[in-house]
Order: structure tokens, then sequence, then C-alpha cells
């Protein structure tokens, strides 16, 4: 009964997530932009996961109110611009630039790019200050401009209750995303009037997607993972989907978008009989993982794990020194596709089913709960051990295995 309970509360709170989003997609777009944080629609109804450091700036806020989170801002914003002018570059203007979290598709998305352009693009990391080095940095005064005016906008937000968000989160949240956004505001701006012509890419719906398209940009998103049910879009103009499921979904939050569905060539059958395990961080669970791999070695399949680097080694304590199972993190995803060519690729609800399944292997879940993204993942793969049977006779057929795989490419027809 309590797992029955804790699925019911999960679908609950993933359709709070939905109806949440799609309120604040809703609004005007400095508005849509400052509370577009995913940690903030997650918890819709509910309260934000924090660290230390935001608890700390919690507690603060807590008891100073508005005049705190003005002061702190301003503290922020100063750091920020600090930042920003120890980095300044005096290199001309670059005519593209492809704004990323160092993903690791978008190295990939990037040469897609160069070749469209006949050129690469100046890749932007927004992670960290330094990710914005080389380029010109914004002025003081510009800064100070926005800043006034997205801080206006937040003072609005907070002075009407709000049917999803606590006013915790919210002051929180807003004193984080004040100053970054005003930053962002300032700098795409005269980087606009320096180079009208420039060309934006994003792999991104985060704040710097905001601004850019705030500061009146025609920004492209290249989509380099699954899309979260959680996520609030920018005014794109171009998307280009790796499902049509996600196009669609993105396409009826952003009227007049423009979708184009990422070219996946139909893969040819080359499958040896491998089982991969493509690793992810957050997964603390073995069961299915040997389970899985006996199930495998039963039916003459080798077993090959990659795992994640920053994953939980113990994970994979099981798979040690046993036979028919070799670890392999050596180059990049494609390349150990290209070099294992597996027959099956496992994982969680990563993107690695997706490249398993293009490079034409059989994707295999491991995860029960995907109410995280937006794509039902059991479009696109099987399930473990939910599925144990069929996964099994994939594994003992290669008729069945081509016809299964030939199911769950239809989700990347247009």
């Amino acid at each position: 009964m309590a797992l029955i309970a804790d699925h019911h509360q999960r679908d609950d709170e993933a359709h709070g997530n939905v109806i949440a989003a799609a309120r604040v997609q809703g609004m005007a777009p400095l508005h849509r932009a400052l509370l577009s944080r995913e940690a903030l629609i997650r918890a819709a109804g509910g309260t934000v996961a924090f660290g230390p450091a935001e608890k700390r700036l919690r507690r603060i806020l807590s008891l100073t109110g508005r005049g705190g989170m003005v002061a702190i801002d301003l503290i922020l914003l100063l750091n920020r611009y600090i930042a920003g002018r120890k980095l300044e570059g005096c290199a001309n203007v670059p005519d593209a630039v492809f704004i990323g979290i160092g993903a690791m598709r978008e190295s990939q998305l990037r040469e897609e790019i160069a070749e469209q352009l006949g050129r690469a693009p100046h890749f932007i990391d927004q992670r960290r200050p330094d990710g914005f080095a080389g380029l010109p940095a914004p002025g003081l005064l510009g800064v100070l401009r926005h800043w006034t005016h997205v801080m206006r906008a937040a003072f609005s937000i907070l002075s009407a209750p709000d049917p999803d968000f606590k006013p915790p989160d919210l002051r929180s949240t807003l004193t984080m995303r004040v100053h970054e956004l005003a930053y962002l505001l300032a700098w795409f701006e005269e980087l606009r009037e320096a180079r009208p012509d420039i060309l934006v890419f994003c792999s991104t719906a985060d704040l710097p997607a905001h601004a850019a398209c705030l500061a009146g940009f025609s920004v492209e998103y290249h989509q380099h993972g699954f899309l979260s049910s959680s996520l609030v879009f920018p005014q794109f103009t171009r998307m280009v989907a790796l499902t049509t499921v996600e196009g669609q979904h993105v396409a009826k939050r952003i009227p007049g978008l423009q979708v184009t569905l990422r070219a996946h060539p139909s893969p040819v059958d080359q499958a040896s009989a491998v089982l991969v395990f493509a690793g992810d961080r957050q997964a603390r669970d073995p069961a299915p993982i040997t389970s899985l791999t006996d199930k495998a070695r039963e039916n003459g399949l080798n077993v090959v794990v990659r795992p994640h680097p920053n994953g939980h080694r113990e994970l994979w304590s099981e798979l040690l020194n046993r036979d028919g199972v070799i670890f392999d993190a050596e180059g990049s995803f494609e390349e150990f596709l290209q070099k294992w060519r597996p027959a099956f690729v496992a994982s969680w609800f990563s993107t690695t089913l997706l490249d398993g399944l293009v490079s034409g292997a059989i994707p295999i879940t491991l995860s029960r709960d995907n109410s995280a993204v937006l794509l039902p993942i059991n479009a696109i793969a099987l399930s473990w051990p939910d599925q144990e049977t069929r996964v099994e006779v994939c594994m003992r057929s290669k008729d069945e295995r081509l016809r299964a795989h030939a199911r769950l490419m239809e989700v990347l027809r247009p």
C-alpha cells in the first residue's frame, strides 16, 4: 500500500509541475524568466529543495525582508560585474555563439552547427562566469539600469499571493536570479549593439536563453537531452528537437516556433552479442543491474559497463571480476557505441537510451519512475524488470529484436 501511495504522490507532484510550468509559460517574458527556475517549478505546491548556501540566504531574508533582498542582490550584482570585467577580452565579437553547459551531446551539436554555418560558433559555458571569458563585458550603467527594471518585476511578483509557490521559495529564487538576469540582459544588449547580425544558439532553456530572447535575439534551441516536464521556455524562434513528442510539446508552449526534428539516420543492423550499461549519476540500486546481467549472460551476451564519472561506485560492485563483464570508460559515448556495437543498451532515463536506439540497439530502462522527463521512456525503451519476458525474447531471437527496434524507432519519425 505504501508503494501505491508513493506512486500516486509522484503522479500528483508531476501533474502539479505541469500546471505550474504552463502557468509560468503564459506570463510576460520578464516574469517568466524570473520564475523559470526548475527547482521552483518542481516544488509547485511543496517546498524547494535547497542546499546550505540557499538555506543561509533564506534565513537572512526571513529576518530582513525586501531590504535584505535588495542589499544582497546588489552585492551579488557587484561581484558578477567585477568577475566579468576581469575576464573581459578585447577580441572581436564573434558572428555566432553557442551557449551551453558542457553536456556530452553538445560537442556533436556544435559540430553540426559549424557544418551548417561553415565556421565554428564561439562556445560559452553558462555555468561559470569564466565561461564568458574573452568577450566584452557590459558597462556598469547598463547593468544597473537593467537591475532596477528586473528588481521592480521581482517586487511585483512578490506583491500578490501565488497559487503554486510559497513566499520563502519565491524570495530566495528571485534574489538568486535578479542580478544574473540583469547582468545577462546588459551583456546581450551590448553584444547586439556591437554585432547586430550575431547568431545565438542555446542547448538549454535556462536564464541565458531567456535573457537572449528578452534582448531581442532570434535564438535557436538545439535540444541536448530529454526535456523535463517542469521546463519553462523563452521565446525561441526555432527548435531542433530530439523526438516528435518533445518538439510538439515545446511548439504548444511557444506560438510560432519552427520545429525541426533532428535527423536520425536509419541504423544498419551490425549488432554484436553485447549488452551495455550506461551509468547514471544518481542511480544507487544495484538489484536491476545484477538481474539483467544474469539474464544477459544466460542468453550468451557479454556485458560492457560504462560507469558515470560522478556516479556511485558501489552500484557496480556485484559485477567486478565477473566472467563476461568488461568495464570501459574510454572515449566519447558515440565512439564507445561504435566500438562495441551493442544489441542492448541499459540505463535509467538518460539520453544514452536514445543514442543506443539510433545506433541500432534495443534500449532498456532500469527506472520505474520516469515522471521527471516529458517523454514517456517506454516509447523508446523496454523496461526491466517489468518487461523481463519481452527482453529475453529479444535476446534469444534476432528477428524479434529487429521488430521491437522498428517499433521503438517510430517515435523519431516526423
